[in-house]
């Protein structure tokens, strides 16, 4: 194939084989990377070129896109931090798309530093990954004192014997360990796809919100029936159920309720989250999805709640809708078919 033709692109262009070796850039590709010319980057890898790394990207925030086309068999979008030959950080959006019956993929890069919506969404997720990983250390943390506790309960109960205060604590105890292992589930997000049970993600995923929504003056009720396995990944189908349940606890009003349903449905999987909030106007359900939109009624959260729904539902190609009236409140259906 004569790469030729991608010689005068205005983006950055670049050519990568399976082995993530660079075999085509065009120069603006290594101009901006701070190269004299494009013959100084070929035959290298794009991860040490570009990302000053000794092993391909991964991870939330820097998905490698030749991954990510061998796993869904389609062309993608990725965000990710470049660094020039003189190591100044540049912000990118990628398009990939494979060539060559998948020998190959080309990349489209530009920079975004200009476009501060998408720049904001990229600093913000890479905040967040942070963000994550430090939950994910103090979860782990909390987990040690709370297996001495839990040790050094029987040692006790061994000696002075059984109690009502010493089952007290016991209960205590393991109830903190199930809500940092629920926590865990969110946290550790990764591209390993496994069978979920459905079911239990949901459940577990309200259970943490509840003593949020009780705060708040809000009931919780579901109706959660078996469906069965989905194969992805865990944390996916919680933040998913999270989003959405957070997002109508805060919408409700105090004595109100919200209902969570899980059902069965021609070889889909539903969800259904119903709250009795204010509901949404005509003009602002086309707005809704779109990232850090806050709508008229909301006092709540980043804006990136039905975001993030949105993009997991359409990745596990389900589809959502909403059914809502002023005054009446708002249903969320996501509907997403079975493994």
């Amino acid at each position: 194939m004569d790469f030729s033709v991608f010689d005068q692109f205005e983006e950055e262009v670049v050519i990568i084989d399976k082995n993530y070796r660079i075999v085509y850039a065009n120069e603006k590709y290594a101009k901006d990377l701070g190269y004299k010319d494009p013959k100084e980057v070929i035959g290298n890898f794009c991860y040490v070129v570009s990302h000053h790394q000794t092993k391909p990207c991964e991870g939330e925030c820097h998905p490698c896109p030749l991954k990510e086309i061998e796993r869904t068999g389609r062309s993608v979008n990725v965000v990710h931090t470049h660094y020039t030959h003189d190591n100044r950080e540049v912000p990118v959006e990628i398009c990939a798309f494979p060539i060559e019956n998948g020998e190959k993929i080309v990349q489209i890069i530009r920079d975004i530093k200009s476009d501060k919506e998408k720049y904001y969404l990229f600093s913000l997720a890479q905040r967040l990954s942070s963000v994550g990983f430090l939950a994910l250390g103090v979860a782990h943390q909390i987990n040690t004192p709370l297996s001495t506790i839990l040790l050094a309960l029987e040692e006790l109960e061994e000696k002075v014997g059984s109690s009502e205060e010493i089952e007290t604590i016991r209960n205590a105890v393991k109830t903190c360990r199930d809500y940092v292992d629920k926590l865990l589930f969110l946290v550790k997000r990764n591209s390993t796809k496994d069978l979920v049970n459905v079911r239990k993600a949901v459940e577990d995923s309200v259970d943490i919100l509840r003593i949020y929504a009780k705060e708040k003056g809000v009931k919780i009720e579901t109706d959660l029936e078996e469906v069965g396995y989905q194969m992805g990944n865990e944390a996916d189908i919680r933040h998913l159920v999270l989003n959405l349940v957070l997002n109508a606890v805060q919408a409700s009003p105090p004595g109100e309720k919200v209902e969570v349903k899980l059902y069965n449905e021609e070889g889909r999987w539903v969800l259904e989250v119903s709250d009795r909030g204010p509901g949404i106007d005509q003009e602002e359900l086309s707005k809704i999805f779109i990232p850090f939109y806050q709508g008229k009624n909301k006092k709540e959260g980043s804006g990136l709640g039905l975001a993030i729904v949105d993009s997991i539902v359409r990745e596990y190609g389900g589809s959502i809708s909403v059914d809502t009236k002023l005054g009446e409140g708002a249903t969320f259906k996501v509907s997403i078919p079975l493994s």
